[in-house]
């Protein structure tokens, strides 16, 4: 049996002076990891990504939330609820941001040295 998450992965580019850096524009490709089951538990499983690595991650047996899921359509609803909840939050934090600087570019802090 295997697990599976969708995450969203961006390249970075080679730069003219051979050093890496982002990307001119924006390069998103999305990613589907399998896990394997390293060990099964009354509570949960240990997955593993492809027996690749020796590092493990719990996932729940009766969590609303996981890691990973066991088919790639529960994989791929996660994935686009994480996408609009980061979405969300990136909104907001936005809008904070525009606000923040519209009220230091207002006050008398500009013209302090």
């Amino acid at each position: 049996m295997k697990f599976y998450r969708y995450t969203i992965v961006e390249y970075a580019e080679l730069g003219l002076d051979g050093e890496y850096c982002s990307p001119s524009l924006p390069n998103p490709s999305i990613h589907l990891s399998e896990y394997e089951i390293y060990k099964e538990t009354p509570k949960g499983y240990w997955l593993t990504l492809a027996r690749i690595n020796m590092r493990y991650k719990w996932v729940s047996k009766d969590a609303r939330k996981r890691f990973a899921y066991p088919t790639k359509k529960e994989a791929m609803v996660n994935f686009i609820k994480r996408t609009e909840k980061r979405l969300g939050i990136l909104k907001w934090q936005k809008s904070v941001c525009e606000i923040a600087l519209n009220m230091i570019k207002e006050s008398k802090w500009t013209d302090q040295e």
